[in-house]
């Protein structure tokens, strides 16, 4: 049996217990023993997961505690999904934990982890430096490669998850394995990020966790450029290419997109499905032609406009949708025998690419529930950001608002305050500079970046950071810069001698667990050959209520002191 496994369930069955009944003991071990990891996997450690050499890391970079790895998701799919933690940097005022998705459907989340907010970025095809946005300063990061198919995750040909349901619940089985290993991820502060088709990801997420494994400590939820409403999202194209000067009223194109509008608002106005080809096609509409008017010189017809930045263009057919230069260093780096290697990346998908097609058709086909319908409940429960580049066109600032200016959450409709007032939309300042706009109502902060597009981390990296500093509330007082001043002017006698025995009991207990796992690994390992691998089960760990969390208000203008923190 694996003994960190049963260890784990029965910690986290006791929490809510004032005492220990022997029949969930008997139940712990019980479950434990119809664990499918009940074969090679039960031995598995952090230790296995380990990055102990990535090549082209710079030497001054290379103290970064990495791990990475497979957890097997489905035995009958032979399923696994693929992360990538990255320990902070500092120690902070509370250990916290962002756990980033890219969307797609079936875009890898180490997009996220080498062009956005990890600590690496590429400056050239090989050179690797240290990426001053990085927001691993004070928080854990772990990256996921999610659903099953995406990046380096791999199942059965044909086993691709179909709707978001079944997402959340994948996404489930993974922490219940991830815990098991590490375990310290129950003591974080955790915050679900990410942007594009996340906004639909991150809400079922959420949803699940809050009921089904509320003992994770979820904080909040931060959304760039979300995917989360397709009616407000199909509806913002034409607004927002006349606003920007890629359609004008008296034009041959205007007239052919508001045929195309009236053709998708009958479609909506019948159904709404996450995906309308139908109306997906107004933006490959404004995103082929949208050069070919007045507005541009020269009539490049060969070019077009960058969906996800509308500051550039590229070239047909693709029109920039494989993202910036940087995802070519990313991919080549990835596929390296050394970096394979490295990152324990097993023989079963060793070609990464940034997009998986099957995973974007599996969704496609099916007609989950959009997460604009999840997202009043959840802002009941926890705050939310939702931040936006201004430049960018396939998710929209304007999508992002008109969405909001519609819900209801909280008692009231979009920022409404009561008595006929409205929330002020503030400066956001960050550094000393205007950053954007901010505005708070009820539990949600929506922030619009100047010059950013659809990843705003990527185009804006220390204000993003800013963002997250002052979401999570990070007290630089208690960092550990600030922790090794105080040592210099004395510490405090008393604590000091409390601290010592505290100590002297904790090491205590250590060794004694120690010697006590030891003893019982070395018999289950021995076992191991002669254990019978059983379908999945799928552990309910969690099921006490989640306490709604006090309504967190987003500093609007208070100077976030970023250039004091050495990244």
């Amino acid at each position: 049996m694996n003994v960190r496994y049963i260890a784990t369930k029965l910690l986290l069955r006791l929490v809510n217990s004032s005492f220990i009944p022997y029949k969930q003991i008997r139940t712990v071990l019980y479950d434990a023993m119809l664990d499918p990891d009940s074969n090679k996997e039960l031995c598995l450690q952090a230790s296995d997961f380990y990055i102990h050499d990535l090549p082209l890391l710079p030497k001054e970079e290379s103290s970064i505690r990495m791990h990475a790895g497979y957890l097997p998701i489905n035995p009958e799919n032979d399923s696994a999904l693929f992360f990538w933690h990255f320990a902070k940097k500092f120690i902070g005022d509370k250990s916290r934990t962002v756990i980033w998705l890219n969307g797609g459907p079936g875009q890898s989340s180490l997009i996220g982890a080498w062009t956005e907010i990890g600590p690496f970025r590429f400056l050239n095809e090989t050179t690797i430096v240290a990426n001053n946005g990085s927001w691993h300063l004070y928080t854990n990061l772990l990256f996921i490669d999610q659903p099953i198919g995406t990046g380096f995750s791999y199942t059965d040909k044909g086993a691709f998850i179909k709707g978001l349901d079944k997402m959340a619940d994948q996404f489930l089985s993974f922490l219940d394995r991830y815990v098991e290993i590490f375990p310290e991820l129950l003591q974080d502060d955790i915050y679900l990020a990410g942007e594009s088709f996340a906004g639909q990801y991150i809400p079922y997420i959420a949803q699940a966790i809050l009921e089904k494994r509320s003992l994770f400590k979820l904080r909040g939820l931060l959304i760039g450029n979300g995917w989360i409403d397709p009616v407000s999202t199909y509806n913002s194209y034409m607004p927002f290419a006349i606003k920007n000067n890629l359609v004008t009223n008296d034009s041959e194109l205007y007239t052919n997109i508001t045929r195309l509008v009236a053709i998708c608002q009958d479609i909506l106005s019948k159904q709404v499905h996450i995906f309308e080809s139908e109306c997906y096609s107004i933006l490959r509409l404004i995103m082929s032609d949208g050069l070919v008017n007045e507005n541009f010189i020269g009539n490049e017809t060969d070019l077009c406009i960058n969906p996800h930045d509308i500051r550039l263009t590229a070239m047909q057919p693709g029109c920039g949708m494989l993202g910036p230069p940087d995802f070519d260093y990313v991919s080549n780096y990835l596929n390296r025998p050394d970096v394979l290697s490295s990152i324990h990346v097993n023989g079963k998908k060793s070609n990464w690419s940034s997009i998986e097609a099957s995973v974007l058709s599996a969704f496609i086909s099916t007609h989950s529930e959009p997460s604009i319908n999840l997202l009043p409940d959840l802002l009941r429960q926890i705050p939310i950001v939702l931040f936006s580049g201004e430049y960018d066109l396939i998710c929209n600032h304007l999508a992002t608002e008109n969405m909001l200016d519609g819900m209801t959450w909280n008692d009231k409709t979009g920022f409404n305050l009561g008595n006929e007032t409205v929330a002020p939309i503030d400066p956001w300042i960050v550094e000393g500079e205007t950053a954007g706009f901010i505005q708070y109502a009820r539990n949600l902060t929506y922030i619009l970046f100047h010059n950013a597009g659809h990843m705003v981390p990527y185009n804006q990296g220390r204000r993003s950071r800013a963002m997250l500093h002052q979401f999570i509330q990070l007290n630089l007082t208690h960092s550990n810069n600030q922790t090794m001043e105080n040592n210099n002017t004395g510490v405090n006698p008393i604590m000091h001698r409390y601290f010592k025995h505290f100590i002297l009991i904790v090491f205590t207990v250590i060794i004694t667990g120690i010697a006590l796992t030891g003893i019982i690994r070395y018999f289950a390992c021995k076992r191991q050959q002669s254990v019978i691998t059983v379908p999945y089960h799928s552990p309910n760990l969690f099921r006490s209520k989640q306490q709604p969390t006090t309504y967190t208000l987003l500093n609007r203008n208070r100077d976030v002191l970023d250039d004091k923190i050495s990244a």
